[in-house]
């Protein structure tokens, strides 16, 4: 049994909640180079909570450097390259820490994880160079996973555009929920700190709302990391397929009795679910028929830029009118990726009662 320590924190003590972590884990860097991998992978400041604070980073960084001095920071949002550095600037991250970023995008090479839905992956090099990799993922929710914490948070292994085309590669939810996990198994992070100062809920990864939890989360098995905090979100942890694919894979417990939780645990109360997710018919199960739920456009907020289309759609389903975007809902794999990267919010994914309110 792993321990999954939660501290009472916001930005004014967050230094002594990230060494009080460091010193429950008994985490020990001396001799290791270290990746600090946060979630920068949309081009929004934190003040939207789809990203990391780059204050939590920051009190990470600091941390590590009391014991090694071969520390960098790295991530690979959704853009190659130049796109990805504008995630990076957006995130306020430079501003904290320049010297210790690296562009990780720059240099990648594909691998076989191990893995039968996307067996040579393409990855940074900088995944394999590093002895460990702390795991500095948002607690925030997800309309295709539900939550999106410590194993879902590696797709950031995965470097640039790729990510939407494995999407379709995967051929399902389950598919690249497996690829999701097959990461985790290839290079398993050495720590977790889930940054749930201000998480998010409703429509997350990138558009949900904010909401301010006070908590600093360290753990050294990110599964059950993930466990603990979809239990503060007061939903079962086996209610997300996710975890039960983890756990019966023997990568951690999710039952939280079985976790040793210490700290300043909660069940945070009303914690809105993603809308794929929400109020659903108990005989329903949205990960197995979520396919079926295709993405509406705002108009009043679509600025007809086409990144949905040009750099989001793996399926090629989006098409341009004069002064509009559409959908093409047989082509549409409900992957999601052109609501996750649209920087106007001009794509979601509604509740609809016809179809999830069964009978």
């Amino acid at each position: 049994m792993s321990k999954v320590v939660v501290k009472n924190s916001d930005f004014d003590n967050l230094p002594e909640a990230i060494s009080g972590i460091f010193e429950e884990l008994n985490i020990d860097l001396k001799g290791k180079s270290v990746l600090i991998k946060p979630n920068f992978a949309a081009s929004v400041g934190p003040v939207k909570s789809a990203i990391t604070d780059p204050r939590v980073v920051k009190a990470v960084l600091d941390e590590c450097l009391k014991q090694t001095d071969n520390v960098v920071i790295g991530e690979n949002p959704g853009n190659m390259d130049t796109g990805a550095m504008h995630c990076i600037e957006a995130s306020g991250m430079l501003e904290l820490a320049s010297d210790y970023y690296e562009n990780i995008s720059k240099e990648a090479e594909f691998v076989d994880i191990g893995s039968k839905i996307i067996p040579n992956a393409f990855l940074s090099k900088k995944i394999s160079s590093v002895d460990y990799v702390i795991n500095i993922p948002k607690m925030k929710t997800h309309v295709l996973t539900g939550v999106s914490c410590c194993v879902k948070n590696l797709f950031g292994y995965v470097v640039g555009a790729i990510k939407s085309r494995y999407h379709l590669e995967s051929k399902s939810a389950k598919g690249l929920t497996q690829f999701f996990i097959d990461l985790y198994k290839y290079k398993t992070p050495y720590l977790n700190i889930i940054d749930a100062i201000y998480a998010m809920e409703g429509g997350g990864p990138t558009h949900g709302d904010t909401r301010h939890v006070g908590k600093i989360i360290g753990c050294t098995n990110g599964v059950e990391g993930d466990a603990v905090i979809t239990k503060m979100m007061d939903w079962e942890p086996r209610h997300i397929h996710g975890l039960v694919m983890a756990h019966d894979q023997g990568l951690g417990e999710i039952d939280i009795d079985k976790i040793d939780v210490v700290g300043d645990f909660e069940v945070l109360p009303e914690f809105k679910r993603p809308p794929t997710f929400d109020k659903i018919h108990t005989e329903f199960n949205p990960y197995e028929e979520i396919t079926k739920i295709t993405p509406t456009i705002d108009e009043s907020k679509c600025t007809v830029c086409q990144l949905c289309a040009e750099e989001s759609c793996p399926a090629d389903a989006i098409d341009f009118e004069p002064g509009y975007a559409n959908i093409n809902t047989d082509k549409c794999i409900s992957c999601y990726c052109c609501v996750e990267f649209c920087p106007e919010a001009a794509l979601s994914v509604e509740y609809q009662k016809d179809f999830y309110e069964i009978a």
